[in-house]
C-alpha cells in the first residue's frame, strides 16, 4: 500500500508520512475502544435487567445498587479513555483495551457461575438470595457474560493496535538516545516498578480470599479452592492476568503502553474488590467484607495510581537518567554470569513448583480408610513455592538479572524454612506405626534440596558479577546500614520467638530445645536476613535494594504461618515473634525505600 501525506495547516511546508502501519494503529486501536464500549453498553443493560429469576412467585431481595454501579463505572471509564485516545495515541488506547481484556478472561469464567448456579455466585450487588430455592439465570446473566467477551476480544484487537503501533518511528522513543529500546521498567522509576510488581501479587494473593465473611445460613461463601469450578478457575485466571499484564508491561519499551496497561488492568480488579467491599458493608450484620477484599481493593488502587503516574513519570526520567545510565554500564553482565543466572532460575523455578506440588499433594500416607491428615505447614510451603517462582522470572531476562539476583538468594532461603516446617511434622508422624511419607512429602524435601542448590547458584553468579566490574568505587552508606542492620537483628529475633501460642502449644521457637527441623529453618533465615542486611551497606544501590527487598519478602512469607497454621493450638493468640517481626519487616522496607532512593542519583 503507497504511503498518504498529511498537511500541517499551521506549517505547510513540513510534510509527514502517514505509513500503512499508523493506519493500520489506528484502525485496530478505534475497533479496541469501540468493542469496549459495546462492552459498557452490554454490562448497562445487564444491570438494568433482572440478572436471575425464581421457580415461584417469591423473587430474590434486590442487590446493593452501589456496588452495581461501582462494578460497571471501571468498564465505562476504559471505553471512555479509550475512545479518546483512538486516534491520537492508539498504542494507549490498545493498551488500555489489553490490559482490561486480559481481567475479562477470568471474569468471564467467573460469570459462567450466574449461568450454572447462581445462588453460589454470591454476587450481592445483583440479587440477595432470601430462601435456598434455586435461582435460574434470567438476560441479565447472559448480558454480563456478553459483555465480558466485547471486553476480551477488544483487548486482542488492543494488542493488535499495540502491535501496529510498534512499527512507528516515536514508539518507545526517549529524549535520550540512550533509553530508546530499554525497558519501562527503567524508565519509569525503580519505586514505581516495585510498587506495580508487590500490588500485582497483592492482588493476585487476594483474588484466592474469600469475597465475604458470612454467617447467614442462605449465603455461604467458602474459600476460594473449596467453591464451584467456575469459581476457582475464574479466579485464577485473573489473578494470573494481573501477574502477566504488569510483568509484560514493565518489560515493554514503551512508557505509553505501561501507563494503559498497569491501569486497564487496575481498573478491571477494582472494580471487582471494590464492589465486593461497598456489597459486603450494605448487606446487613450476617455479611462483612473479607481481608481479602479490603487487601485486594487497596492493591488495585495502588496499580490505577502507578498506571497514572507512569508516563509522566517516565518523560521527567529520560531528562535526566543520561548520567546514570553511563555509571551502570559497566555492571552489565557478562557471558558466564548469564549462564549462572539461568541455571538459578532454573532451578529456583524447579524448587518452587516442587514446594507447590508437595503442598497440594498428599503429604503422608496413611492406612486405607483413614482420611489424609492436614499439614497446616504445608500452606506456608505452597505460598513460598509461589514467590519462589515469580522471583526466578526476572533471571531470564538479561536486562533485570543482576539487579533481581540478590532477592531470589534470600527468597530461596525462605523457601527452605518453609520446606523445613513441613519435613519436621512428616518426620513426627512417620514415628506413627503405619504412616509413611507420602507424595507430597517426597516433592517438598526435593524441593527443599533444590532451593538450596539455587541458593549457591545465586551466590556464584554474585561472584561472577563482580569479575565483570571495578567495586573499588563503592563506598558504604552508614545511614542504609544501619537502618537495615536494625530491621535484621529485628527480624531475626522475631524469627527466634513464637510466632503464636495456644492453651496447649506454640509456634517453633528458638528457646525449645531440642529443636526441631521447622526451627533449624526459621534458624537458617534468621542467619540469613542478618548477613544480607549486614552486606546490603557495602554493595551496589540495587544490589543493596534488591537483597533488601528479599528479605522483606521472606519474612511476610514466614509471618503468614499466623493466619495459616495458628488451627494447630488451640485459642491461638498473637506472639511475640509476630509482633517484633512486623516491626523488622517495616524497618527493612523503610531501608529498601532509602536505597532505591540512593539507587536513582
Amino acid at each position: 500500500m503507497a504511503p498518504t501525506f498529511r498537511t500541517d495547516r499551521a506549517a505547510p511546508r513540513a510534510i509527514e508520512p502517514v505509513t500503512s502501519e499508523d493506519v493500520n494503529a489506528r484502525r485496530a486501536g478505534l475497533w479496541a475502544a469501540g468493542l469496549t464500549a459495546a462492552a459498557a453498553l452490554c454490562g448497562l443493560a445487564a444491570i438494568a435487567s433482572n440478572t436471575v429469576r425464581s421457580a415461584t412467585e417469591e423473587s430474590p431481595g434486590p442487590g446493593v445498587t452501589a456496588a452495581a454501579a461501582v462494578s460497571l463505572a471501571p468498564l465505562v471509564a476504559v471505553a471512555l479513555l479509550a475512545l479518546a485516545a483512538a486516534l491520537s495515541r492508539p498504542a494507549l488506547a490498545g493498551a488500555l483495551t489489553a490490559g482490561y481484556g486480559a481481567v475479562a478472561l477470568g471474569l468471564t469464567v467467573l460469570d459462567v457461575g450466574l449461568l450454572r448456579s447462581p445462588i453460589d455466585a454470591n454476587r450481592l450487588e445483583l440479587f440477595r438470595p432470601n430462601t435456598a430455592e434455586v435461582l435460574d439465570p434470567a438476560a441479565g446473566a447472559y448480558l454480563f457474560i456478553a459483555s465480558h467477551v466485547f471486553a476480551v476480544v477488544g483487548g486482542l484487537f488492543g494488542l493488535r493496535a499495540i502491535d501496529r503501533a510498534s512499527f512507528g518511528e516515536n514508539y518507545g522513543h526517549s529524549a535520550q538516545a540512550e533509553l530508546v529500546g530499554r525497558a519501562a521498567a527503567i524508565r519509569i522509576g525503580g519505586t514505581l516498578s516495585a510498587l506495580a510488581a508487590a500490588a500485582a501479587l497483592l492482588t493476585a494473593g487476594a483474588m484466592f480470599a474469600p469475597a465475604y465473611v458470612s454467617t447467614d445460613s442462605i449465603v455461604l461463601v467458602p474459600a476460594v479452592v473449596q467453591s464451584a469450578l467456575t469459581t476457582s478457575i475464574g479466579s485464577g485466571l485473573i489473578a494470573l492476568a494481573v501477574l502477566v499484564v504488569v510483568a509484560a508491561a514493565l518489560a515493554s519499551i514503551s512508557p505509553t503502553v505501561t501507563s494503559g496497561a498497569i491501569a486497564g488492568a487496575g481498573l478491571a480488579v477494582l472494580g471487582v474488590f471494590a464492589t465486593r467491599v461497598i456489597a459486603g458493608s450494605a448487606s446487613g450484620p450476617e455479611i462483612e467484607v473479607s481481608a481479602g477484599s479490603w487487601l485486594g481493593t487497596v492493591a488495585a488502587s495502588v496499580l490505577v495510581l502507578v498506571g497514572a503516574l507512569a508516563l509522566p513519570s517516565a518523560m521527567r526520567r529520560d531528562l535526566r537518567v543520561a548520567a546514570v545510565r553511563e555509571r551502570r554500564r559497566a555492571s552489565l553482565p557478562s557471558g558466564r554470569s548469564i549462564h549462572l543466572h539461568i541455571a538459578a532460575g532454573i532451578d529456583g523455578a524447579v524448587a518452587g513448583v516442587l514446594l507447590c506440588a508437595g503442598a497440594l499433594l498428599p503429604v503422608l500416607d496413611v492406612p486405607a480408610g483413614l482420611p489424609d491428615p492436614t499439614i497446616l505447614a504445608a500452606r506456608v510451603a505452597l505460598v513460598a513455592g509461589f514467590v519462589l517462582v515469580l522471583a526466578c522470572v526476572p533471571m531470564f531476562f538479561s536486562l533485570f538479572a543482576a539487579a533481581t539476583r540478590p532477592l531470589l538468594g534470600v527468597v530461596a532461603v525462605a523457601g527452605v524454612m518453609a520446606g523445613a516446617g513441613v519435613l519436621h511434622a512428616v518426620l513426627m508422624a512417620t514415628e506413627i506405626d503405619g504412616i509413611a511419607v507420602g507424595s507430597g512429602g517426597v516433592a517438598t524435601g526435593l524441593g527443599v534440596i533444590a532451593a538450596v542448590v539455587c541458593g549457591a547458584l545465586v551466590l556464584l553468579a554474585g561472584s561472577a558479577e563482580r569479575e565483570d566490574v571495578d567495586t573499588s568505587e563503592i563506598r558504604t552508606d552508614s545511614k542504609i546500614g544501619s537502618v537495615a542492620l536494625l530491621g535484621g537483628t529485628m527480624s531475626a529475633i522475631g524469627l527466634g520467638l513464637p510466632l503464636y501460642s495456644g492453651v496447649d502449644a506454640s509456634a517453633a521457637s528458638f528457646v525449645d530445645f531440642p529443636w526441631g527441623w521447622d526451627a533449624w529453618g526459621q534458624a537458617v533465615l534468621a542467619v540469613t536476613v542478618v548477613a544480607a542486611t549486614a552486606v546490603s551497606a557495602r554493595s551496589r544501590p540495587a544490589r543493596s535494594t534488591a537483597l533488601l527487598v528479599g528479605c522483606v519478602v521472606a519474612m511476610i512469607v514466614y509471618l503468614l504461618g499466623w493466619p495459616l497454621t495458628q488451627g494447630r493450638v488451640s485459642d491461638p493468640v498473637v506472639g511475640a515473634g509476630a509482633v517484633v517481626g512486623v516491626i523488622g519487616v517495616v524497618v527493612l522496607a523503610v531501608a529498601a525505600l532509602l536505597s532505591a532512593r540512593r539507587a536513582q542519583k
